[in-house]
């Protein structure tokens, strides 16, 4: 563990001390460049000699990963310029009062549960947290849908009477030996709830209770008693349903449209099961490892202010989530609301407060707000501007969005673009 590098997710460099530097004894060949797996472009962080230092480079990206496999490790956790420490838990949570959040979650982290687990104190451990936040909101909205019906195959020692098919071994076993004459070993088919979705489901929250309650987390005492809550939602929704008896049952579910939120929910849950190691004894013990990985937090940036806008525009389509253009071509947030209309671009970028935004960014805006496709979507004429709107993180701004106050600060130079911040909530 005294093998383990600590950074501030602050987006600029920071040099090693000199004591640091000489533990890890690293050679040059050996400073690697950390990539997020599903984009070559951006870098979680960067290892690398400046002027005989050893300097690290952070990015948008908190998480644990290893530097040189079994011999240096790095932690980065989340932090802005300020100083001020994002509690991104809190984020999670406000982000997935918003249902439509829920089919975003596939880029927002990426988990190496092949490559070798890092040791990590117990009060370091992000991941388990954020599988958790996610996997109970997910059930709380299936349970507030009501859960899924289906057909399963039933086993029992039926009374005078014969259903489906007989099994014949076990009918001997267990009636014809015993001279149990009027019992009938059947197995038939039953449409209800005690099926094999809904029972991993129940396993899961079972290891989910056990880790709330019996374990040290990361979680504020608030936080904590807001799972709670939910938990105790849930519960009752699975009292009739029996619980997965082999913890290894890889349990297939397909999308559908009426019950969207079970193909997130099993993905969520089969990712906590791999990281408790399928025992449920594990999830109320000291964590001491983690298998290495990553959380995009410019991607939790624009589902928190999605969430946000949702609560001020909360009319169906008012607003909406990385519409799809041609060309690949994809917005971050569009207002939808008459009189409103305007895309939004999300940047987790501190610094917007005392600057202008980046011209790199501006220009990617301007190209938003001249796309035919946008205009239609908007419902905006050719002849009419369409408002831009870059909203940065800011501790110094309201934790809330106020309609009449969205474009109040102009952007220099550019006709109908705004700037906007929000404060994020911090670690007390």
């Amino acid at each position: 563990m005294d093998r383990l590098i600590y950074v501030s997710e602050q987006h600029r460099s920071k040099i090693l001390d000199v004591k640091t530097h000489l533990r890890l004894n690293l050679n040059e060949s050996e400073y690697p460049l950390r990539f997020k797996q599903r984009n070559d472009t951006e870098f979680c962080y960067r290892l690398f000699s400046h002027e005989d230092q050893l300097k690290i480079d952070t990015n948008y990206y908190i998480g644990v990963d290893w530097v040189i496999n079994d011999k240096v490790s790095i932690y980065i956790e989340p932090k802005l310029n300020d100083g001020k420490e994002v509690n991104f838990l809190s984020m999670l949570i406000k982000s997935l009062e918003a249902p439509e959040n829920f089919e975003h979650l596939d880029d927002l982290f990426d988990i190496d549960y092949e490559g070798k687990w890092i040791p990590i104190p117990q009060n370091k451990d992000l991941l388990s947290p954020i599988l958790i936040v996610q996997f109970l909101k997910l059930v709380q909205h299936i349970v507030k849908k009501g859960l899924k019906k289906s057909y399963y195959t039933v086993s029992d020692n039926l009374n005078s009477k014969i259903k489906g098919k007989v099994l014949v071994g076990r009918q001997i076993k267990e009636n014809v030996v015993k001279n149990r004459l009027t019992k009938t070993v059947c197995q038939f088919q039953e449409f209800g709830y005690n099926f094999e979705e809904n029972q991993f489901l129940k396993t899961v929250i079972g290891f989910v209770k056990s880790y709330i309650y019996q374990s040290r987390t990361y979680f504020s005492d608030d936080q904590k008693a807001n799972l709670i809550e939910i938990l105790n939602f849930c519960e009752p929704a699975f009292r009739s349903i029996d619980e997965v008896k082999n913890k290894h049952l890889d349990v297939r579910v397909k999308r559908n449209v009426f019950y969207q939120d079970y193909y997130e929910a099993i993905r969520i849950g089969k990712l906590i099961l791999k990281r408790f190691s399928y025992n449920i004894t594990k999830a109320s013990e000291k964590p001491t490892s983690t298998p290495p990985f990553w959380l995009d937090m410019s991607k939790l940036f624009e589902l928190y202010v999605f969430g946000k806008l949702k609560k001020i525009f909360p009319e169906p389509n008012a607003v909406t989530y990385h519409d799809h253009f041609k060309g690949g071509k994809e917005t971050d947030i569009l207002i939808r609301k008459e009189n409103y209309q305007a895309v939004v671009d999300c940047k987790y970028k501190p610094q917007y407060k005392d600057n202008d935004p980046s011209l790199e960014d501006k220009r990617q805006l301007a190209g938003y707000t001249r796309l035919k496709s946008v205009y239609n979507k908007l419902n905006k004429e050719p002849n009419e501007v369409i408002k831009g709107l870059i909203i940065y993180s800011n501790q110094s701004s309201n934790t809330t969005f106020v309609k009449d106050d969205l474009f109040t600060k102009n952007i220099d130079e550019y006709v109908d673009f705004y700037k906007l911040g929000i404060g994020l909530p911090e670690i007390l």
